[in-house]
């Protein structure tokens, strides 16, 4: 599940990555004024956002499993 989630965020940060791109060339090859730039900035971070939020989600459930696997091997068994 980490693994999983370090996947989607990365590939977030690339899109994101990509959409800051395109907003400068719009902006410098396209004479734009700013705030097109800022759209493009804001449309970037949806998807490190998400990218972002599955990587705390999925983290936190295999940190989750992984220590309630931990606490089951090494609780002695009631007798």
């Amino acid at each position: 599940m980490k693994n999983f989630g370090k996947t989607i965020y990365w590939f977030g940060g690339v899109v994101a990555a990509t959409f800051v791109g395109i907003g400068l060339a719009d902006y410098w090859f396209g004479h734009h004024d700013f705030t097109a730039f800022l759209s493009w900035a804001v449309l970037a971070a949806i998807p490190w956002l998400v990218g972002r939020a599955s990587l705390f989600v999925l983290t936190g459930l295999a940190d989750r499993r992984h220590r309630i696997a931990l606490r089951s091997k090494t609780e002695s068994p009631q007798w």
